[in-house]
């Protein structure tokens, strides 16, 4: 695969600045910073403590890529208004620069600028993060959300840890105490019946037009979609609950561009109280891509909330009352699909041609997260880790998810063919992420094989890993789990195994640890207190192992049905050296019914699927 590549930032074009905002870019202390071509002299390398942002230039240039690169998956923010704000004839105050700050911390990935050295790119990169964190911390404004997004961008790009965890807990906490979470005109804000027990008040000011009513809509929307984003693969809740929301979808790019006042529906949530009128104004023609993404990003919290719910797979009221909902939100995912008009919803314009020059990253994101959620949903009931005689693997779910894969497949090609990969960013990385890892899975219940495709989804992780490190770390999960997968196949050959073989045995082996390390952190013993203090000694703790905790990383994420913690115990086995076809405990489930943990032997008759089978 050949990389995607990026050429150096040119020269900003003509800019009307104003007399004060060069001063600001060309104090003193930025002076060592010589334009490109200019040539540094070996004392120039040194970085000075107080300098804080690139020269003029370079910073121009930055935000050029920004919008290049970043606003192009992330559209928050307007690139006229932002311009002129920034680089305008007006004064820059302490706001615009930290947003600033942001843009530059999230930015420098994609520059290669000569000027900037490891040295000098970590120097930007940790002051403009501090200075951003720091005011997020002191002031609640609409530019400090917007800085803290940005620069959110950037930590949750890096890794999946408490850097980017922490921030968006502060984020989502203030777009709701800001009111940003509702629109001027919401129910919630201004009710029927007014009165000082119902009347809200708005604590921001009303926008001067509607690039900013806009800017500040898709603000919150793309703290919704990173805050789903690291919720989806956990089993927690999402730190935006959908009670707090009651916004209209962003509009076409075109319309906010042009400042040209629109309305649009209303987001459907799931959590709409029962005596809140419902929201007639639909106005599809004025949705874009960014809007259809948002739409099925919410359909996709429904299926987490669904599948964080417990089943007693051994009970069969609640085995229907599973299927039911289940079927639910398969008829939601393919009526909002058959619902989207052509420009948006035919994915066979990735074989036309000269369809790169329209179609955009929104387009491209609206379309991976929809197989994202199909790969969600069904592969609860393709590839379930624990199961009963009432509830059983279904076939036909195990094909959607596997067609599901192939579209992301043919997707991921058409991003590299056509450049587009830089310009999308660790949401789509995700997409791959769970791709691949359904392959895996895959392979070791359903094919006994794995599919060659997960080697461009690895590869293509591998390049995006260039800018975004989350994916490299995604890369490299794979190719660990992959490079054991090979040395499974080459004694395979040499010891002529033909019935299980054994590469099929080690995937399945790596999701049985998945699911015993998952239980063992997540759902420790409740009865503790009832044991005798007489007995001896207590079953010590253990730590696991990195290649443990890497499995867990990989397969966790199909660690479905939820079981209840009153009943966990009999699908858990006492030791951890017990076959993967074998019953996990002699135990049985509720009501008789012996739970299984056995991931191998999958039913292939369509037939007797119960996914086609009319829900009592």
């Amino acid at each position: 695969m050949q990389p995607a590549g990026i050429s150096p930032p040119g020269h900003p074009p003509s800019m009307q600045s104003s007399t004060a905002t060069q001063d600001y870019y060309s104090q003193p202390q930025l002076q060592p910073l010589q334009s490109p071509g200019m040539g540094m002299t070996q004392g120039q390398t040194q970085i000075s403590s107080d300098q804080e942002l690139p020269p003029y230039d370079l910073l121009y240039a930055l935000v050029d890529l920004y919008f290049k690169h970043i606003n192009t998956w992330c559209p928050i923010l307007h690139r006229k208004a932002t311009l002129d704000s920034l680089f305008g004839p007006s004064t820059l105050d302490e706001a615009d620069r930290i947003l600033l700050h942001a843009i530059v911390a999230t930015t420098l990935r994609f520059s290669t600028d000569p000027r900037l050295t490891e040295e000098r790119r970590r120097h930007y990169h940790d002051v403009s993060k501090q200075r951003v964190l720091l005011y997020g911390l002191d002031n609640s404004s609409v530019k400090s959300i917007q800085a803290l997004v940005i620069l959110a961008l950037d930590l949750c790009g890096s890794s999946n840890g408490p850097p980017g965890w922490n921030t968006m807990a502060l984020i989502t906490r203030s777009v709701v105490q800001l009111g940003l979470a509702v629109e001027s005109n919401s129910f919630s804000v201004s009710p029927s019946y007014a009165s000082i027990y119902t009347l809200r008040a708005m604590i921001l000011p009303e926008p001067k037009d509607f690039i900013e009513e806009e800017s500040r809509r898709r603000l919150f929307w793309m703290i919704y979609l990173l805050d789903r984003y690291a919720t989806i693969a956990t089993a927690f809740d999402f730190g935006l609950a959908d009670k707090d929301i009651d916004r209209t979808l962003p509009c076409r790019d075109d319309l906010w561009i042009k400042n040209q006042k629109i309305d649009t529906r209303w987001f459907n949530s799931q959590d709409q109280s029962l005596d809140q009128p419902d929201h007639e104004m639909n106005r599809p023609e004025n949705l874009g891509a960014f809007s259809y993404y948002i739409e099925i990003l919410g359909i996709l919290s429904k299926i987490h909330q669904f599948l964080r719910h417990p089943v007693d797979i051994g009970a069969l009221n609640d085995v229907e009352q599973w299927q039911l909902r289940y079927k639910e939100l398969d008829n939601m995912l393919a009526s909002w699909k058959f619902g989207l008009p052509g420009e948006y919803g035919n994915m066979a314009k990735l074989f036309q041609p000269g369809c790169s020059k329209t179609l955009n990253s929104g387009w491209v994101m609206l379309h991976a997260t929809y197989h994202t959620a199909v790969i969600r949903l069904h592969s609860s009931a393709a590839y379930p880790t624990t199961r009963s005689p009432i509830f059983t693997p279904s076939y036909s779910a195990s094909q959607r998810c596997h067609g599901a894969v192939e579209n992301i497949a043919a997707l991921g090609e058409f991003v590299v063919q056509n450049g587009m990969l830089t310009k999308l960013g660790p949401p789509f990385a995700f997409t791959l992420w769970v791709a691949a890892r359904l392959l895996l899975v895959h392979g070791s219940t359903v094919e006994h094989k794995l599919a060659p495709q997960i080697a461009f989804l690895v590869d293509t992780l591998r390049e995006m890993g260039r800018y975004w490190p989350v994916a490299s770390r995604y890369c490299k999960l794979l190719q660990r789990v992959l490079d054991e997968h090979s040395d499974s196949e080459r004694a395979v050959g040499q010891t002529g195994e033909r019935i299980t073989p054994s590469s099929v045995k080690i995937l399945a082996d790596m999701r049985r640890t998945a699911f015993d390390l998952d239980f063992l952190i997540s759902r420790q013993p409740r009865h503790l207190s009832s044991v005798p203090s007489r007995l001896p000694s207590v079953t010590p703790a253990r730590t696991p192992a990195p290649n443990e905790l890497e499995y867990l990383d990989v397969f966790d994420f199909f660690n479905v049905p939820r079981l209840p913690m009153s009943h966990e115990a009999a699908a858990v086995p006492n030791g951890s050296d017990m076959g993967i076809d074998a019953p996990v405990n002699a135990e049985n489930g509720t009501n008789g019914v012996p739970n299984e943990f056995n991931i191998t032997n999958f039913m292939v008759d369509a037939n007797s699927d119960w996914l086609f089978k009319a829900t009592p």
